[in-house]
């Protein structure tokens, strides 16, 4: 995982909170620093969009929550995850990830997707070393409306469809939406009434979280949302999709916020080799790292 303090003499990002406050506006392309320079630039975009009528108000939700200092007397925001609209979604993630091919034609093309979208979602503190003409063409080619408007697991359709001749690099099959639906409604659906305890607290632990459907899907119950994985690709994407469809996935809440403190991370269940280990020397990845600092 990657480090959450920056490393000593490490060049720092700048600071879009700090811009916005003293210009009362979003970086844009012909100022000093590009927009795409600025780590969370797109998570601002995500929560502006976040009032349009058709979608759930999940960033308002979670927001809301924050400033209250406490649970809100309210039910979670229910999102329903698309099976059809989605062809436009997909075609414009096609489209930027040509653009990357353009500079660098390889299997590592999505690799660097994955990092752009982590980046503008500040869920990664790494900025994605691309050239100044691919960040602007990304830029003025990524369109967040049919992703927030057809909720779904884009980058993992994407992650199982990179094959050649039949092969899948990442042995990555992702379980269909509908199915993890019926999961988690037989797990969660009524616990409120069964435990007699909020449900909202109920704690959601996927071993193998993937690209993080299980969790996306329990997230219409649950704040409390764990997930590892072996690798650290769909360990990323899981938070971008945190980022879009489910704040708390991606920046969980606050013990004090919760009501209840907050569970330590559970030990992997399996050793990991060596070349996976990251430098701290954790023992796993994980997708919602409570160590990780909130933009706003």
């Amino acid at each position: 995982m990657e480090p959450l303090v920056p490393l000593a003499g490490a060049p720092q990002a700048p600071d879009i909170n700090l811009f916005v406050l003293q210009t009362g506006r979003l970086p844009r392309i012909g100022d000093e620093v590009s927009p795409w320079q600025y780590r969370g630039w797109l998570l601002y975009q995500v929560q502006f969009a976040d009032s349009h009528p058709q979608l759930p108000g999940r960033w308002t939700h979670y927001l809301r929550t924050l400033e209250a200092g406490r649970l809100l007397d309210e039910a979670i925001p229910r999102i329903e995850f698309e099976l059809w609209n989605l062809d436009a979604g997909r075609k414009m993630l096609e489209h930027c990830l040509r653009l990357i091919h353009q500079e660098d034609y390889s299997w590592t093309s999505f690799n660097r997707l994955v990092d752009w979208l982590a980046w503008g979602l500040a869920v990664s503190r790494e900025m994605p070393p691309l050239k100044e003409e691919t960040y602007e063409a990304l830029y003025r080619t990524f369109n967040l409306e049919p992703l927030l408007l057809n909720p779904h697991d884009y980058l993992g359709w994407m992650l199982a469809e990179r094959h050649t001749n039949g092969w899948n690099p990442n042995a990555f099959f992702p379980t269909p939406h509908p199915v993890v639906e019926c999961m988690t409604q037989m797990m969660l659906a009524g616990r409120e009434a069964s435990s007699g305890r909020d449900s909202r607290l109920e704690t959601v632990l996927d071993p193998c979280v993937g690209t993080g459907r299980m969790l996306l899907h329990a997230s219409n119950f649950s704040y409390c949302l764990y997930g590892c994985d072996i690798d650290p690709l769909v360990a990323m994407i899981t938070r971008i999709n945190g980022a879009l469809y489910a704040p708390w996935l991606a920046f969980p809440l606050p013990g004090d916020v919760l009501g209840v403190e907050v569970p330590l991370p559970p030990p992997a269940p399996l050793s990991v080799p060596e070349e996976y280990k990251p430098e701290n020397g954790e023992t796993m990845f994980r997708c919602d790292d409570r160590g990780q600092g909130l933009l706003f």
